[in-house]
């Protein structure tokens, strides 16, 4: 069976993200979406427009020193959803940490609406930069 249209749309967005391929994410993310990082860590919270994720991204990026990876195990899609369970890598100050997370994305005519990124274990998460 052919993946679905959203699911290929997502993967692209992830290897995007890998490479910080911000002029693909541009063309591919609505001006107004609105994206939702669970936890309490220092970037946690909701941004709203597409300025404000890319300045998420880049906070977060600065945080681990570029230390950063996705590895997407599972997506599952319709045409306006997009669930993946993926694990997360990152580096700081020496530490590792590897967690896995739920990221769920709205999907509309090509682009991506909302999203809601949500660590298993988000205390996990909060622990590792807290001790930083």
């Amino acid at each position: 069976m052919a993946e679905h249209p959203n699911a290929t749309l997502i993967r692209q967005a992830y290897d995007a993200m890998a490479k910080g391929d911000i002029p693909w994410m541009q063309e591919h993310t609505d001006a107004d979406v609105i994206f939702h990082q669970g936890g309490r860590f220092p970037t946690a919270g909701v941004y709203k427009g597409r300025d404000a994720l890319f300045g998420h991204f880049m906070e977060f990026m600065q945080m681990v020193g570029g230390d950063f990876s996705i590895e997407p195990h599972r997506l599952l899609a319709d045409d306006e959803f997009v669930t993946a369970l993926i694990t997360v890598s990152i580096g700081k100050d020496g530490r590792r940490l590897s967690f896995d997370e739920v990221h769920i994305f709205n999907v509309a005519n090509g682009l991506l609406k909302q999203m809601w990124a949500v660590p298993y274990d988000p205390y996990e998460v909060d622990e590792f930069f807290k001790a930083s």
